[in-house]
């Protein structure tokens, strides 16, 4: 059902499950966050840059209101919900507002070989990070965006994904991208202490195939 929801544009992408904390400074996004914590209702999050607003976006629930200063800042935790297409957008406040429809998946859970796979390569990633430790996920629909919210990825890479609509393809989509990182930590490791032993580096290729990361 279409809703009027207000914007909060930012050169950043949300995925549902993702928390995000925001520091609100402008006036106009503090009356934005009044008109939210009054009415129990989310705001949508929707890339902004030097290509301009993007269609889709994610609304983001105020989990908790951190601290509120006496100027009207505030420092909130937010979590992604439901990714969404603005409608139409609207100036009838000092922040922009949008009519906002639900966007749903086709299908919206991936096959089950297809999902092991990409936990798989998430596991082999956070091998890689034993400092961070994340958290594996549960399989289920919409398991992308639970990987997606648990690594760093740049802002195009992840509005490509939070607008496909595919599960399955967006899930295989994670699965290169889990590898890909992990294939350059290992070879970054791998010739630091390479280099740390015996002073000879490899060419990055040359160590990617003796290492099977081909």
């Amino acid at each position: 059902m279409p809703r009027d929801l207000p914007l909060f544009p930012l050169e950043l992408v949300l995925v549902p499950g993702e928390p995000l904390p925001l520091h609100i400074f402008e006036p106009r996004y503090q009356e934005l966050l009044d008109r939210c914590v009054d009415n129990d209702e989310p705001f949508v999050l929707v890339l902004q840059d030097e290509e301009g607003m993007r269609e889709i976006g994610c609304t983001a629930e105020i989990t908790d209101v951190l601290e509120r200063f006496p100027d009207g800042r505030a420092n909130i935790i937010t979590m992604g919900r439901e990714v969404v297409r603005l409608e139409r957008v609207h100036d009838e406040h000092s922040y922009r507002s949008a009519i906002v429809t639900p966007v749903e998946d086709e299908p919206a859970e991936a096959p089950e070989a297809v999902q092991a796979a990409a936990l798989a390569a998430f596991a082999g990633l956070a091998d890689e990070l034993p400092e961070q430790t994340p958290d594996l996920p549960e399989p289920g629909p919409g398991l992308s965006y639970q990987l997606i919210a648990r690594i760093d990825l740049g802002h195009d890479a992840k509005q490509d994904l939070l607008e496909d609509r595919d599960e399955e393809r967006r899930l295989g989509a994670v699965t290169g991208l889990l590898d890909e990182i992990r294939r350059g930590l290992v070879l970054t490791r791998e010739t630091q202490e390479r280099a740390r032993k015996n002073g000879r580096v490899r060419t990055p290729e040359e160590l990617a195939a003796e290492l099977g990361l081909d």
